[in-house]
């Protein structure tokens, strides 16, 4: 299903459950209207809206725990997100500067740091759609509860918890009392604005460090380091077969290339693009034994023919010799495949490469064919005449192969859900600190200029129409980079 597909079910959804709105609130239908009102469900064009005070004694009781270790870790969490501050605004710089130069094609170095919006389907994989609504979520829930346990610290508050839905975008708010809020301290203000960023930078470092502990913690329940094991085998793979591939099978080897994990299993997929396949030492008796040749035939792109049409599990070998040896073979030979290559473990490309004994023998196959010999634990071989690239595009691996019956779906969808967490963590607490208008950085930038210019500018309502001007411009500037970005991706 691709992405304009979802995109079309979701607007359905979305007009039928407005539609239904609409009618049952013009017929005052009773029940109807006495679920929204008891549920906090409100229903708009392609928005759903939920509010709730269900968590807020929860929140109280978090916001009443250890207040000591909680005014030391919502002060610590201002500084390092008042540190983060230029930082993102020099990322921000950066990144509209390469795409100015990109689209300008005054240059095509891309840099080391950007911000590029995530859009399903664009730059996103459309079969991720649920990590990336999970990660919104999880994002969301954990930056607003600092907020609002921050704001339980400073004796603000707490109106409840909201979810807006937005077309297909989770959006969770907390609504806080703006005038208690507003009577604050600047500093203490701080505390409350500064405390969902801070918590999106922490939730972003447990994200990476349980991505890098991950096979740590399941060692006792898979292998790593050793192979790769095979969780999806889309339908139509050339691997599929009664002596093809398998789920839950353990890959070893592609020809000589040792496959260990995910990096190296790609490395070895292409490493045999991009160079001729091997030969296989085999014996005399075997090539006298099984060998069907008939004349040799020159086929188009360098290809050499010498088997017939009733031999259809049969290859043209050719024999490569050293130089100097007098040839003890033909120079092709039409032998099974599946017999070369199980009754040997020597592969070569010179004749020398071989034991005592053996000879060399290379398969006679187009540029864009490989012969590839894949090796599983404890299983026979697989054999696979074709583009290396079906293989790697229909067969997908995992580096944790499972000791138990344990699938490796399941810590493969722990280790895609780590990364999205620590990605869209560090990215929304980079672009909730700009100062920009429905972001955090709106009311840090408005509490900064309070308290560095108290001294300076006697008027409060001149400093904030300052921090004004500062926000006009860094949103200006946001949406802007985003738009530019946007229309890139899509162009």
């Amino acid at each position: 299903m691709d992405s304009f597909t979802v995109l079309i079910i979701v607007g359905l959804i979305h007009c039928a459950l407005f539609f239904f709105d609409t009618l049952f609130k013009s017929c005052s239908h009773y029940p109807y209207l006495y679920f929204l009102h008891n549920t906090g469900l409100q229903v708009e064009v392609f928005k759903l809206r939920w509010f709730t005070t269900v968590f807020n004694r929860f929140i109280q009781k978090c916001g009443c725990w250890r207040p000591r270790l909680l005014d030391y870790w919502f002060t610590l969490g201002a500084r390092c997100s008042l540190i983060l501050l230029p930082v993102a605004v020099y990322i921000f710089i950066k990144t509209a500067l390469g795409a100015w130069e990109k689209s300008s094609g005054s240059g095509d170095v891309k840099s080391s740091i950007t911000l590029e919006p995530m859009i399903p389907g664009v730059n996103l994989p459309i079969g991720d759609i649920g990590y990336y609504i999970a990660t919104l979520i999880i994002c969301s829930v954990v930056h607003e509860f600092g907020h609002a346990v921050a704001a339980v610290r400073e004796d603000v508050h707490i109106s409840g918890i909201g979810v807006i839905i937005l077309f297909i975008l989770p959006v969770v708010y907390v609504h806080i009392n703006t005038e208690q809020y507003d009577s604050l301290h600047p500093k203490r203000q701080l505390l409350i604005i500064c405390a969902g960023v801070w918590h999106n930078i922490v939730l972003a470092l447990i994200g990476i460090c349980m991505l890098t502990l991950l096979p740590i913690l399941v060692y006792p329940f898979f292998d790593i380091g050793s192979g790769v094991a095979i969780c999806n085998i889309q339908q139509a793979s050339p691997v599929l077969g009664p002596t093809g591939l398998r789920v839950g099978d353990k890959i070893v080897a592609l020809n000589q290339c040792q496959v260990k994990d995910y990096d190296t299993w790609y490395y070895c997929i292409v490493s045999t693009i991009q160079h001729q396949g091997p030969g296989y030492c085999v014996s005399s008796e075997l090539v006298r034994e099984h060998d069907e040749s008939v004349s040799v035939k020159q086929l188009p792109g360098g290809v050499v023919e010498c088997c017939s049409a009733n031999s259809p599990d049969h290859l043209c070998f050719e024999y490569i010799e050293t130089e100097g040896d007098m040839p003890e073979l033909q120079q092709h030979s039409c032998l099974p495949g599946r017999t070369v290559i199980e009754s040997t473990e020597e592969m070569c490309t010179t004749s020398s490469d071989c034991s005592v004994d053996l000879h060399c023998l290379k398969p006679s196959l187009d540029n864009h064919t490989r012969l590839l010999r894949i090796k599983r634990e404890n299983e026979k071989i697989v054999i696979f005449l074709g583009h290396p690239g079906e293989i790697y595009h229909t067969v997908q691996v995992s580096d944790f192969v499972p000791y138990l019956f344990i699938p490796s779906a399941v810590p493969e969808v722990i280790a895609q859900l780590c990364k999205y967490v620590s990605v869209f963590s560090a990215g929304l607490a980079v672009i909730n600190i700009i100062p920009c208008f429905y972001f955090d950085g709106q009311y840090i930038i408005q509490a900064v200029s309070n308290i560095i210019l108290a001294s300076k500018v006697e008027h409060k309502s001149v400093r904030n129409a300052i921090a004004l001007c500062i926000t006009i411009c860094g949103t200006v500037f946001v949406f802007g980079n985003v738009l530019s970005v946007m229309l890139s991706s899509f162009l």
